[in-house]
């Protein structure tokens, strides 16, 4: 029984290497809506704002700034994900969650 449970065991680290070697994909996509959010990757295929992660500096947010003689002030960066806009996108391997790495 115990060489049954390393042959399974040798399976399972074989498979995460393989998976490790190749974890996810790089996506080109056109976002096609703001609000809600939506971007589309091929013809056929749309994600909705529940299936992509937005890192915080390509959304609209605030930042707090020292400027010399003035001091502390915050400011609002506006987000670049406008319609029409070029995205990158990595899909999480077998995945449905595509996250936006950046623009062109």
């Amino acid at each position: 029984m115990a060489d049954v449970e390393w042959v399974e065991n040798i399976k399972k680290i074989v498979i995460q290497a393989m998976e490790a070697g190749d974890p996810c994909d790089v996506i080109p996509g056109t976002v096609i809506s703001e609000t809600p959010m939506e971007i589309q990757i091929s013809q056929k295929t749309i994600l909705f704002h529940s299936q992509i992660i937005i890192p915080e500096q390509l959304k609209d947010h605030e930042r707090i700034m020292n400027i010399p003689g003035t001091g502390e002030v915050t400011v609002t960066v506006k987000g670049v994900l406008k319609s029409g806009k070029k995205v990158l996108l990595l899909q999480k391997r077998g995945g449905q969650q595509y996250v936006v790495i950046g623009t062109w």
